[in-house]
């Protein structure tokens, strides 16, 4: 698997399309603060759109693969198979994916070398938080009913900090309703209707597809709403927690140090590089 590393996302992929004719843009964002990417830097070159939240991504691909341009791939670990080169918009923090995005490159791939990789140690303390901070929240959770607001009171950790990483705690949310008035909208009725009010596992409001409406519910005072986490009664498996967090620091290291042992890839190849 052949990659080069890129400071410059956009030019890396003009460079790309200008020596082969099938070229991807990966802009699949894994991160809690998201690598923005101007498309207008690219507006000019023939692309294509692939998300699986598009219906008419099959023929986007299969029009890619027909004439070729820049197919924007919107799915973090999907490839379509018959690209010349990947070029990756934000860098991957581990190694599964990003060799998963470039195993199919017929020639190379393309990653960016980040000017910090703070937000990168962040990501990591977000999915794999520090052992210490879920034993302090644990403390105050464990086998309990609580909202962000009341578990944040009582660990003094701030809200945001606790919404973000309680959830290797696995708690599951219940919205607590009440049915006040029924409602006038007519598009908000069927969703009272189907509400019975009490305790409801937020699953399954979003599986109703009535979630939106519940929210307009509350919002004009039809319900009253409240958002309680259930956490579990079994102590969590710390040993376990603080192997995950250790093997994803490791993993993070690895991509670090490969990234930055890359040739530059605008460096390396010239417009009239043969080699490849």
């Amino acid at each position: 698997m052949k990659l080069y590393s890129t400071t410059d996302v956009a030019a890396s992929t003009r460079r790309a399309l200008a020596d082969f004719t099938h070229v991807v843009l990966n802009r699949a964002m894994w991160l809690h603060k998201p690598i923005i990417f101007d498309s207008r830097t690219v507006v000019d070159l023939p692309a294509f759109l692939s998300s699986k939240a598009l219906p008419q991504s099959e023929q986007q691909v299969r029009e890619w693969k027909k004439h070729g341009g820049v197919l924007f791939v919107m799915d973090t670990h999907f490839t379509p198979g018959g690209q010349d080169v990947t070029v990756m918009v934000e860098c991957p923090y581990t190694m599964q994916r990003l060799a998963a995005v470039n195993v199919d490159n017929a020639e190379y791939g393309v990653i960016p070398n980040p000017v910090s990789w703070t937000a990168y140690d962040e990501e990591v303390d977000l999915r794999n938080p520090p052992v210490s901070f879920l034993q302090d929240i644990w403390f105050h959770c464990g086998g309990r009913n609580m909202s962000l607001d009341e578990l944040s009171q009582a660990s003094g950790w701030p809200v945001a900090q606790v919404g973000a990483m309680m959830h290797v705690l696995k708690p599951v949310e219940y919205w607590y309703i009440e049915k006040r008035l029924k409602p006038e909208r007519s598009e908000l009725i069927p969703a009272y209707a189907w509400l019975e009010g009490g305790a409801v596992p937020r699953r399954e409001i979003t599986k109703s597809g009535f979630k939106p409406a519940v929210w307009q519910l509350a919002r004009f005072g039809y319900i009253s709403m409240k958002r309680l986490q259930h956490f579990p009664s079994e102590t969590p498996n710390w040993r376990q927690l603080q192997k995950d967090r250790e093997a994803a620091l490791k993993d993070l290291s690895a991509v670090r140090l490969l990234v930055e042992s890359l040739p530059d890839h605008l460096e390396a190849l010239s417009p009239s590089d043969e080699s490849l």
